[in-house]
């Protein structure tokens, strides 16, 4: 039996220790292609979004026809699904053959004749130790990858999630997208003292079927991101949150979690994590985080120094601060990330020259570190592409009023601006 299995449910599979995969290992069978993720995220947008946030996200997504989407998705490893796809498929081919793990061929998945699983006792002990063996190898692929001095102790399965990603009206037009959930402890030596912490990780597979076989290659992965000090991984902080995440994009008809293998000890206690509802519960790490996802909004919008649109010329771009928004009960948030942009208007003569504020703004911002960056941007100024922001606020004050008239009635403003920054 799996040592980390203590419940007898997982069929016996290797166990992910330091000695067994290390990061090196697993670069061996990573693919340099890249694939067209399959997730949408205006899924998340439409669920958790008020609809001013609903309206301005999808503006965004048509003007930019769905590139900004995809390049987002891969500039931040959201769905890499072809790095982890090169890896599985490597994997399958040096241990066993097709007929034995039940993986579905190119061929079979033409013919249409396979049905998804629509439950949980459908999974078969080799497909469930087929996806174990994906998941602990993919691991170490996730976000920016895994640091060097950070080890894995202990990678413990507890369960696994059934989604239906077709939202049909009866069971047997289901879809299913099963999660593989773990709970990951590890040594984080990346600081002057090592440090010892624990989260909660899900990688799921789209494509396992009522006959047996499967198709390890199609593949989704975690969209939060936890911030610690020195680095990042998509994961949640716990299983409360690891589900939050899961319903975002698709309905959640079953779970086999089980809470008696989620264990602390050393590793940190169990706790409740709020909404961020103040600036100072944002720490520098969570910053960086959410500054790195708004330029990389940015850059895939055309947003960057040197463009030029109708004869206005983008001269230079300095981040400002952030502004925090709260509910009225303090159940929703929305970060904003503010750049000043010092733009030239070549219409004019002579040439004329001002600044103007920019931001993006992301919700579902939790104390402990756990961001999203990945899915549409809760708030944009108008929209994505360079140009349509051009007559935005010019000073702190006007960029405050923008911002509180695009909340809702009783939504709370706090910023980091102390004075005029232009």
């Amino acid at each position: 039996m799996n040592e980390n299995d203590s419940n007898g449910k997982l069929p016996q599979v290797p166990v992910l220790t330091p000695e067994t995969v290390t990061p090196k290992e697993a670069e061996k069978s990573v693919s340099s292609e890249e694939v067209m993720p399959s997730q949408d995220p205006m899924q998340a947008a439409s669920k958790n979004h008020r609809s001013m946030k609903i309206l301005l996200g999808s503006l965004a997504v048509i003007l930019l026809a769905g590139a900004v989407t995809i390049a987002i998705l891969a500039e931040t490893g959201a769905f890499s699904k072809d790095k982890k796809a090169g890896a599985v498929q490597e994997t399958a081919s040096e241990t066993m053959n097709a007929e034995d793990t039940g993986e579905a061929g190119p061929e079979q998945e033409q013919t249409g004749t396979h049905k998804s699983v629509v439950s949980l006792s459908q999974v078969t002990d080799k497909q469930l130790e087929l996806m174990d063996k994906v998941a602990r190898e993919c691991i170490l692929l996730e976000g920016d990858g895994f640091p060097d001095e950070v080890v894995i102790d202990d990678m413990c399965y507890i369960g696994m999630l059934r989604q239906d990603m077709a939202y049909a009206e009866h069971v047997e037009d289901e879809h299913s997208m099963i999660q593989m959930v773990y709970q990951v402890k590890v040594t984080d030596n990346t600081g002057t003292e090592p440090v010892k912490r624990r989260f909660f990780w899900m990688y799921g597979f789209s494509s396992v079927y009522q006959d047996g076989t499967i198709n390890p290659s199609n593949t989704e992965t975690m969209i939060d991101t936890l911030c610690f000090d020195n680095w990042t991984t998509p994961g949640a902080l716990n299983i409360e949150l690891l589900l939050r995440q899961a319903e975002k994009w698709y309905i959640l008809k079953e779970t086999s979690i089980d809470d008696s293998l989620v264990t602390s000890s050393e590793y940190g206690e169990d706790k409740t994590y709020s909404l961020v509802t103040s600036l100072d519960q944002i720490t520098p790490a969570m910053e960086e985080g959410l500054r790195k996802g708004s330029e990389s909004w940015m850059a895939y919008g055309t947003v960057h120094v040197g463009c030029k649109e109708n004869g206005i010329v983008l001269d230079n771009m300095e981040y400002e601060g952030l502004i925090l928004a709260n509910s009225r009960n303090s159940d929703e948030n929305c970060v904003y990330v503010v750049y000043r942009l010092d733009i030239t208007d070549q219409n004019q003569t002579p040439e004329a020259k001002r600044s103007v504020y920019w931001y993006v703004g992301f919700d579902g911002i939790f104390e402990g570190g756990e961001i999203q960056t990945v899915s549409n941007p809760g708030q944009v100024h108008n929209s994505l592409m360079f140009g349509d922001w051009t007559d935005g606020p010019a000073s702190i004050d006007e960029l405050r009023e923008v911002i509180q008239n695009e909340e809702a009635i009783g939504w709370r403003c706090e910023d980091s601006f102390e004075e005029e920054t232009i």
